[in-house]
């Protein structure tokens, strides 16, 4: 019996908008083939996450040929073509501006009316260029918010669960690929590993923002997990690494790992066994 298997996987077609379950995922340049292509900015061409609207998790993407079909709780459903010549830039949440395509204004119309704001939807198309400059190296992106692909663990999150005030799914850490490793936190130490016929590049603990307090099927805010993750999984220094993941990991609380995954076109489905070849001392140690 392998030690670990991929779960589940789920793309976000939309960023910050609710997630997708798929049996099998296709890798692209970026990371998962349709996974982020699209976000909504504001007036100023800056990104809305579930951070400022987090009724965004209510809005459900779906893709299919050509483009999105989208739908919510209370509006009339529509299907947008995605835009294949770049016409407006628009800035990634990591702040690099990137050459992208106006979805339309019937789009913009239908999420200004649900969200209550003036808002626009922009995709992604094979001319746009969204990268992380990680030192040397250029890493590209969907919209994602500065990784790739995100793996998590479920004996991990059943560890927190345990040790909580009030029950959470994983839908709030909003992976990519969710794995059953056996053992809590072990994801932490694996320096290489494949899944499928993927490889895993750069792997590396991922810091929490405040999106995983909000209910992915209500959009509401709750206190959990932000209270178990300070309890028992904050990262109040890193030493010996790179600067810029000592400036990503300290001061906040991490959860699954983020990774880039190779080459283009392997393919990734549920039930896959996930082979570590490669182990290392974690960043930030195991709770005891």
């Amino acid at each position: 019996m392998p030690e670990s298997l991929v779960t589940d996987l789920h793309l976000y077609p939309i960023k910050s908008c609710r997630g997708t379950r798929v049996e099998q995922a296709t890798l692209a340049e970026t990371g998962l083939e349709g996974d982020r292509m699209f976000q909504v900015v504001a007036p100023d061409s800056t990104p809305l996450t579930q951070r400022q609207q987090p009724a965004m998790a209510t809005i459900r993407p779906t893709l299919i040929d050509g483009g999105l079909f989208i739908e919510a709780e209370g509006a009339t459903s529509i299907e947008v073509e995605r835009p294949i010549v770049n016409n407006v830039t628009a800035t990634s949440l990591i702040g690099v501006p990137v050459e992208a395509a106006d979805a339309g204004d019937e789009a913009a119309r239908w999420f200004s009316d649900l969200l209550g704001e003036d808002c626009r939807l922009v995709g992604l198309t094979d001319d746009s260029d969204a990268h992380l400059p990680f030192g040397d190296i250029k890493v590209p992106l969907s919209w994602a918010d500065a990784a790739q692909v995100l793996v998590a663990n479920t004996a991990s999150l059943d560890w927190l669960v345990e040790r909580a005030a009030e029950p959470f799914t994983m839908s709030r850490f909003r992976p990519n690929i969710t794995v059953d490793a056996g053992h809590a936190w072990v994801e932490d130490t694996w320096s290489e590993f494949t899944v499928g016929s993927a490889t895993a590049r750069m792997p590396l603990p991922w810091p929490r923002c405040a999106i995983p307090q909000i209910d992915q099927t209500t959009g509401e805010r709750h206190p959990e997990p932000a209270r178990v993750l300070k309890a028992h999984r904050w990262c109040s220094s890193v030493t010996g690494a790179d600067p810029m993941v000592q400036a990503m990991l300290t001061g906040n609380a991490l959860f699954g790992v983020a990774c880039s995954l190779g080459p283009v076109g392997s393919r990734i489905g549920v039930g896959d066994e996930v082979i570590v070849s490669a182990t290392a001392e974690p960043i930030l140690a195991a709770p005891s």
